[in-house]
C-alpha cells in the first residue's frame, strides 16, 4: 500500500521535474529569442553567420553547391518617410511571411540587417536559386502592388543578388561580398530584379533605397 509518507516523497520529487522541465524550457525559448529577429521572427545576423559558416563546410564535406540570395528592399526609405515606421514595421514582417512561406524547410532564411534580408539555399546551383529568386521577386511585387498612398514608382520591390559557393567564392566572407556585389548590380539596373554574380561585375555600390 502507498502511505502518506510515499506520497509526500512522490510529490516532492513531481515539483523537483516539474520545476527542471520548466527551466529546459525557459532556456530554450531565451536561446530561440537570443537567435531571432525581433521584428520579423526570422534569424538574426549572428545566427545567419553561424548557419552560413556551418553549410559552407557541409557543402565542402559532401562537395556539393551552395546558394546565397542577398535581397534589399527596394524604396523602403520613401515608404517609411511617406506612410510612418510602423506601417515600415508592417511592410517588413508581411516581407518576412512571403521569404518564410516560399522558402524550402531546408532553407535558412533571416534578417541582415535593416530592410535586407539573407537566404541561404544548401545544395543548390545559381540557376536554380536565380528562378526561385524571381518566383520571390514576382510575389513579393503583387503583395505589394495595391498600396493606394504611393505612387506605382515608389511601392515596395525586392532586388536580388545571388552568388554560389564554390563557383564564386570559397569562403563566407568573400561569398557575401559576391552576392552584395550581385545585389548592388540589380539596384544599379533599375531595381525590382535579380542578378546572377560574374567575375565581370565590379564592386560599384550606389545607394540601397
Amino acid at each position: 500500500p502507498i502511505t502518506k509518507s510515499d506520497i509526500k516523497m512522490l510529490t516532492m520529487f513531481a515539483s523537483h521535474a516539474g520545476l527542471a522541465i520548466e527551466n529546459s524550457r525557459l532556456y530554450e525559448e531565451t536561446v530561440y529569442l537570443s537567435n531571432t529577429d525581433w521584428l520579423t521572427k526570422l534569424w538574426n545576423y549572428g545566427k545567419f553567420h553561424q548557419h552560413l559558416s556551418y553549410e559552407i563546410e557541409r557543402a565542402k564535406i559532401s562537395e556539393t553547391q551552395l546558394s546565397l540570395i542577398m535581397i534589399d528592399v527596394d524604396n523602403f526609405k520613401h515608404y517609411n518617410d511617406t506612410l510612418g515606421h510602423m506601417k515600415g514595421d508592417d511592410a517588413l514582417k508581411q516581407l518576412a511571411i512571403v521569404l518564410k512561406n516560399k522558402s524550402r524547410k531546408c532553407d535558412i532564411t533571416a534578417r541582415y540587417g535593416g530592410e535586407e534580408f539573407g537566404i541561404i539555399m544548401p545544395g543548390t546551383s545559381q540557376d536554380r536559386a536565380g528562378l526561385f529568386s524571381e518566383r520571390l521577386r514576382i510575389e513579393v511585387e503583387n503583395v505589394f502592388a495595391n498600396e493606394p498612398a504611393l505612387d506605382a514608382s515608389y511601392r515596395l520591390t525586392i532586388s536580388c543578388g545571388i552568388a554560389t559557393y564554390p563557383d564564386d567564392a570559397a569562403s563566407k566572407g568573400d561569398l557575401i561580398s559576391c552576392a552584395d556585389t550581385a545585389l548592388y548590380e540589380a539596384k544599379r539596373a533599375g531595381k525590382n530584379t535579380t542578378f546572377l554574380y560574374s567575375s565581370a561585375m565590379k564592386d560599384n555600390k550606389p545607394t540601397k533605397d
